[in-house]
């Protein structure tokens, strides 16, 4: 048994437009300038940085403002996130192959659902695991791990778009995918790069 397990923003969903405008929205409201789309994306998909303090300048941020950012982020999610073009047919193709399909997310578990529901997806994972306090964010293994455990799965592979997706294959020694259509940029230590659907769906089927 195969299963295939996916990234969600930037993989799955394109909410690149939803961070941008959330980020910018909270420096708006403490008197900072705007800061471009392409920092703010890359800063979010490398391991190890200060996000409130490279977004706000705050080191620890406050509670309220935690919440004025997870408020904001909900709207706008709602409003310009969107699948990817493509990516439903090759969750349809993994369904009807009798894959396994996994979505593996450092989002909060509890918000998945209504994201993959909007956008018509849903039913076409086996598995939805997010973060929580028991699942921590990749690079960790674990998401990966349970994903496997959860769907008795002999092989595996990991699709996603940022270098916290290829440390997390790696920890999980597990082929790993880096797919270019989203956040992500070709990786030249990834064992896979898909430039577009259709390239993934043939490294999928061979594997």
């Amino acid at each position: 048994m195969k299963v295939v397990i996916f990234d969600m923003d930037g993989t799955v969903i394109d909410s690149g437009e939803a961070i941008y405008k959330t980020v910018n929205e909270v420096r708006d409201e403490l008197n900072l300038p705007p800061l471009e789309k392409e920092f703010i994306i890359r800063a979010i998909n490398e391991p190890g940085r200060n996000l409130a303090l490279e977004f706000y300048g705050i080191d620890t941020p406050s509670r309220s403002l935690k919440e004025g950012f997870e408020e904001k982020f909900k709207k706008f999610y709602d409003e310009c996130a969107s699948a990817y073009e493509g990516v439903k047919e090759l969750l349809q193709k993994c369904r009807d192959a009798h894959y396994k399909v996994v979505l593996a997310s450092n989002a909060p578990h509890d918000t998945l659902e209504k994201i993959l529901k909007k956008n018509e997806i849903y039913e076409l994972f086996d598995e939805v695991i997010g973060a929580s306090k028991e699942i921590p964010q990749k690079p960790d293994p674990a998401m990966l791990h349970l994903a496997v455990s959860k769907t008795k799965a002999s092989k595996a592979i990991f699709i996603g778009d940022s270098l916290k997706d290829e440390l997390a294959a790696k920890n999980a020694n597990m082929p790993y995918v880096q797919v270019c259509w989203g956040f992500g940029e070709e990786s030249k230590t990834a064992t896979y790069n898909a430039k577009n659907v259709s390239e993934a769906w043939e490294i999928i089927l061979n594997f």
